[in-house]
């Protein structure tokens, strides 16, 4: 007799899960990002009559619907590709409109929605890095893996990389599970993967490969250490004396209460109304923004003088306080216009984390 619902067992992760995630966070940025300035663009159209207003929240709805769907009814790879992009536009289109459902008022433009779109933007970016670290291989895990290739020998899509992928988690599986069911049976398909039976198709390269190729060869020809050293310092360097200026500014007028209090409601006209609480939170932000102009000031200087490995971590330190704690406040006080900012700072992160990796500073 059939479950309904079958025995839970441990979890696997999905053989390319880090992909999938990549292809979601993508098409959710790009979601929001267009969203907004489509509208901004347009003068905030809306769709409907005097009685009717079909938001977009509805729209994003039925796309995440369409990609919860895919999944269950199609056993194919393609189709996680799919619902990984396509849920990703319905997302970015549902919390585009989270303003309107924390409001009595229904107020698209409500300061606390773009932070709080940030931070769920943040929490997908933590998801996804948790899911690219590497981790040990299991006879189980590696054996989902298997069984989830084999569907492009069924297919006779099994290009020449992935036969030689499949075989060697085979043998390791062997190795591992020797005498067990799992070690014979993975002996068994290994069997029938090194037969004439399996059909092993041209090695046509994928739009992904070619653009990891072409990567590759630019990685090779311009990306080299001396070059990147120079990005790093001029990137930390010009994004720390931004940061550090604004403190600086309004050090000057500490003394003024008056003058200080001035500044502070400059600072938030963008907000429609100023209340105590945003002049405080406008404070902790140049507080908070000024050291971590220091901070990278200071990394900046010890990647100058040749200090990589502590340069590099007080850089790292720095960006990451500035991505998960400054652009919160900052995106309530400056709303979208934080988004090139943002995005500066995530790509000078990351290419100080490439660093890392690629010449191995640890």
């Amino acid at each position: 007799m059939s479950r309904i619902i079958s025995r839970v067992s441990k979890p696997v992760r999905r053989k390319g899960a880090e992909r999938y995630l990549q292809l979601n966070l993508l098409s959710f940025a790009a979601s929001v990002t267009f969203t907004r300035f489509f509208l901004e663009l347009t003068g905030y159209p809306q769709l409907g009559n005097e009685t009717l207003h079909i938001a977009h929240v509805l729209y994003g709805g039925v796309l995440l619907y369409i990609g919860s769907l895919i999944p269950l009814i199609y056993a194919n790879r393609w189709a996680y590709t799919w619902s990984s992009v396509i849920s990703g536009v319905g997302v970015g289109l549902f919390i585009d409109e989270v303003g309107k459902f924390i409001t009595q008022n229904n107020d698209y433009f409500f300061p606390a929605a773009a932070p709080i779109i940030y931070a769920f933007f943040l929490t997908s970016v933590l998801i996804y890095s948790r899911v690219t670290k590497e981790t040990p291989l299991d006879t189980r895990t590696e054996f989902y893996a298997v069984l989830e290739s084999l569907e492009e020998a069924i297919d006779h899509d099994m290009d020449p990389e992935e036969h030689d992928e499949l075989r060697k988690r085979l043998k390791r599986i062997k190795e591992k599970a020797q005498n067990t069911d799992l070690g014979l049976l993975a002996d068994q398909i290994l069997e029938f993967v090194d037969s004439e039976a399996i059909h092993i198709a041209p090695d046509e390269p994928s739009l992904y490969d070619t653009a990891i190729d072409r990567f590759t060869d630019f990685e090779g020809r311009w990306l080299s250490q001396s070059r990147l050293r120079v990005f790093l310092i001029g990137g930390v360097l010009l994004i720390g004396l931004a940061a550090s200026i604004r403190l600086i500014y309004y050090l000057g007028v500490w003394g003024d209460p008056l003058a200080f209090r001035n500044l502070l409601q400059e600072r938030l006209a963008n907000l429609p109304v100023v209340t105590s609480m945003s002049l405080f939170l406008a404070t902790v932000q140049v507080g908070m923004e000024g050291i971590v102009g220091l901070i990278l000031l200071l990394s900046a200087a010890l990647l100058i003088i040749g200090k990589e490995k502590a340069g590099l971590g007080l850089g790292s330190i720095g960006l990451l306080i500035y991505l998960v704690g400054v652009n919160l406040i900052q995106f309530y006080i400056d709303q979208f216009s934080t988004v090139a900012k943002a995005l500066i700072q995530f790509v000078v992160l990351q290419t100080l984390y490439y660093y890392q990796r690629r010449f191995r500073i640890r």
